[in-house]
């Protein structure tokens, strides 16, 4: 009996995005990065996790904006803190979940939702 040939296997698409909680996220990018074209809504900070399972990324923090690419400076409160969650700014991802029509009241519904159900170690430190 033949071996089988792997190269003729199909190459596994690569993700469409990052799931947490019934909210599907972009796929994450490299801060700094390209805002969604609506410029509100919620975002995730992340940085790669080995022990992260099925993707090797962990949200260390939620935040939401009516004007994201305000937030997602180095100016940010809790930048620094992302930065040594993350070893680094060099290290640090953001995702969103498409939001184009939600409201202010939307948002902070979802983000509490998220803090609390993953409780990131950089939201924990406003409280």
């Amino acid at each position: 009996m033949a071996s089988p040939n792997y190269a003729d296997l199909p190459t596994p698409a690569p993700p469409q995005g990052i799931w947490f909680g019934s909210c599907c996220f972009t796929e994450p990018e490299l801060l700094p990065c390209s805002v969604p074209v609506c410029n509100s809504g919620v975002y995730a900070i992340l940085v790669r996790d080995p022990t992260c399972y099925p993707r090797m990324m962990r949200v260390i923090f939620f935040g939401e904006s009516g004007n994201i690419s305000a937030y997602l400076t180095p100016w940010h409160e809790k930048y620094a803190a992302w930065c040594n969650a993350a070893g680094g700014a060099i290290n640090l991802y953001v995702a969103f979940p498409p939001m184009e029509s939600s409201t202010p009241e939307d948002r902070a519904a979802i983000l509490s939702r998220l803090i609390a159900q993953y409780e990131p170690e950089c939201n924990a430190l406003a409280e």
